[in-house]
């Protein structure tokens, strides 16, 4: 015993004793401690959502255009003279109206005329009425020389009477002919313009046929715009089309006006270098438009039923995410049928006529995944041109 508890084995038997009393008082504290309950809990994908409803939405196309007159009418007197009087609106951004008088040119000679040409129809007429005494006399001196035969032409002096009707139509021709120079002496134009530039000035002799300035028609100012085939193509009915032109003018300090117009013809041909189609829009409204003016224009087309309008965030790649009634991610394949400056126009195979669609990336999503909606945007878009445009 006593070579048992020798020093040596005194240390051996303590480490023992030390590793004996750790395993009984760990087994102890096991025993007794309280372990915490754990719960798994599923984690959801937080996005935001834009409502979106099945329905008829016009295809709108923003685009610049510039004012431009179909064409210009060229300030071309009729009549030769000196001219006489010029209106005030006859110089460069004058206006006038339907039948104003722009300048006269001296009419003294062509009154002289129209006088020489009365008196011509007068003398005339007075030739013809001595043919027709004259036939009378002969007539009545045949009749009594033969009795009941018919007199020839010559007693009845047929061809003298035709040549004296010829001369009176000719003086009457002439006469009207000299009237009309006479009032061609007051130079108007049939319809409301704008003068573009002119030249002329009070002395000044012109010559008929001469050009002396440009004017061009209010009525005839048109905006071309040229438009890629895939978007032209909802235009070709132009009576279905909304037109709105909107433009600064700084002449009058308002600022952005906004005017209608209407689609008025298509292009024949296709631009060589960019294979666009033009299209001609006239402004409606009575505005203050000018040519070489910019504006912008707004077209909006019949409203295309059975269509979405998806934002541009939605489109995730060729697809779109949607969230159903479960809270669960469904993705469809759209049909665009136009693109948009912040949408696109498509159809969807849905068979509900309105769909919650993810507008913010969803990356690594599958189908089926639950999400958790944190924010729900519902969209009308804008049926009309008029609403799109609207500042």
């Amino acid at each position: 015993m006593k070579k048992l508890w020798n020093p040596a084995n005194r240390q051996l038997f303590l480490v023992v004793a030390i590793i004996v009393g750790a395993l009984v008082l760990s087994r102890a504290l096991v025993a007794t401690r309280t372990l915490p309950k754990t719960a798994l809990q599923e984690v959801r994908m937080p996005v935001t959502v834009t409502q979106l409803r099945r329905g008829a939405y016009p295809v709108r196309v923003v685009t610049t255009g510039r004012v431009a007159p179909r064409s210009t009418v060229a300030i071309t007197p009729q009549v030769s003279g000196r001219v006489q009087w010029i209106s005030d609106q006859m110089y460069s951004g004058g206006y006038l109206d339907e039948d104003d008088v722009l300048f006269r040119i001296e009419a003294v000679d062509y009154e002289n005329e129209v006088a020489r040409e009365s008196a011509a129809v007068a003398k005339a007429r007075t030739d013809l009425a001595l043919e027709h005494a004259e036939a009378e006399a002969s007539l009545d001196e045949w009749r009594a020389l033969n009795e009941g035969q018919d007199a020839p032409p010559l007693v009845s002096r047929e061809p003298q009477i035709a040549q004296a009707e010829a001369e009176l139509a000719a003086a009457r021709a002439r006469l009207a002919q000299a009237e009309l120079n006479l009032s061609r002496t007051r130079y108007r134009l049939p319809f409301s313009g704008r003068v573009m530039s002119s030249s002329l000035e009070v002395g000044q002799f012109v010559v008929s046929g001469q050009p002396y300035g440009e004017i061009y028609n209010r009525e005839s100012l048109e905006i071309s715009l040229s438009l890629a085939p895939s978007d032209i193509r909802w235009f070709l009915d132009p009576e279905q089309a909304e037109v709105l032109l909107r433009f600064e003018d700084a002449a009058s300090g308002q600022g952005p006006q906004i005017v209608s117009g209407r689609i008025i013809r298509l292009g024949a041909l296709l631009d060589e270098a960019t294979r666009y189609q033009q299209i001609v829009v006239k402004p409606l409204d009575d505005s203050p438009l000018i040519p070489g003016m910019l504006t912008e224009v707004v077209l909006a087309s019949a409203p295309v039923a059975g269509t979405w309008k998806i934002p541009i965030p939605a489109l995730q790649g060729q697809y779109i995410w949607i969230v159903d009634d479960a809270g669960q991610l469904e993705r469809l394949q759209p049909e665009v049928i136009a693109t948009l400056s912040d949408s696109v126009i498509a159809r969807l195979p849905a068979r509900t006529t309105s769909l919650r669609v993810v507008d913010t990336p969803v990356n690594g999503a599958v189908e089926g995944a639950r999400v958790e909606v944190v924010d729900l945007t519902d969209t009308n878009a804008p049926t009309s041109a008029q609403t799109a445009i609207a500042p």
